[in-house]
């Protein structure tokens, strides 16, 4: 699940509403201000806010872009590409993000899963993610980039799910200390609310047992069984039982395991996750 959950970080949805005109800050004169639109300017707004150093250099590749020729499609690929850094470069300091800014990064993720489980994507299929999962980063990378054409749905939900991220960067920066460790009762809260919402959805708790059951054996055995999950419905589930913590347990569960995810540790968010949610 970890697995999956960690490449969903870097999908968007089929169809999501793009950002009214009235919340995006007006275009800065510079050669980005070609990318117009709301949700573009309001994401480089709090990227520049957040990583000065990446924006100058944002705006320097643009430079050289539109001196050979780029459109608007190419200038908003170098604009992913910054955004998508900071998922591993500002990822320490999620550690600091309070409970409604995690909450408010997972809800914008569950947005996108339900919008692409309400249109019945292939990206809900585990088999999608399992074949990702054998790919390298020279592939996988621009598969990644190519799900988000310039002025797309999907590219006005990743410009407005990054906004949201850098906002939650921002307060991490501001608060400045990272939370507790996620103790015994954590565990145990969060467990009885995975438990609850598996009484819930049946279909669904028998997914994870097969997770937990796979996980540390073989990677065939492992790959088989995400290949069979449905990823939206675990990431919608992810946000339910996220939003049914108390406060003060979501910041250190959050605090644990969101840097962890965006720098793609993923041998330790699946261990943390199968600790969390499976006892015994």
């Amino acid at each position: 699940m970890a697995a999956g959950f960690l490449l969903l970080f870097v999908f968007g949805p089929d169809r999501v509403g793009s950002i009214p005109a009235s919340e995006a800050p007006a275009p800065s004169q510079t050669p980005l201000a070609v990318l117009d639109d709301g949700a573009t300017q309001l994401a480089l707004t709090h990227l520049q806010d957040v990583s000065p150093a990446t924006y100058s250099g944002l705006e320097a590749a643009a430079v050289r872009a539109i001196a050979d020729g780029a459109d608007a499609q190419k200038l908003s690929r170098l604009v992913l590409e910054a955004l998508f850094s900071q998922f591993q470069s500002q990822a320490l300091t999620l550690r600091s993000a309070n409970s409604d800014d995690y909450q408010t990064i997972i809800a914008g993720l569950a947005t996108g899963l339900r919008s692409l489980k309400s249109n019945e994507s292939p990206w809900c299929e585990g088999t999608m993610i399992a074949d990702f999962l054998t790919q390298n980063d020279d592939e996988l990378v621009p598969a990644l980039l190519d799900e988000f054409t310039y002025m797309s749905p999907q590219y006005e939900w990743a410009m407005g799910w990054m906004a949201t991220i850098l906002t939650a960067i921002e307060t991490g920066r501001n608060i400045s200390q990272p939370h507790a460790r996620p103790n015994f009762r954590d565990e145990a809260v969060l467990q009885q609310e995975g438990l609850a919402l598996g009484s819930e959805q049946w279909a669904l708790a028998l997914q994870i047992a097969a997770f937990a059951n796979a996980e540390g054996t073989s990677y065939a055995q492992m790959r088989e069984v995400i290949a069979g999950m449905d990823v939206c419905d675990l990431g919608i589930a992810v946000e339910t039982v996220s939003g049914r913590l108390p406060s003060d347990v979501k910041e250190r569960i959050w605090g644990d395991l969101m840097p962890e995810i965006m720098v793609g540790n993923t041998p330790y968010v699946i261990w943390r996750v199968t600790d969390y949610f499976f006892i015994g």
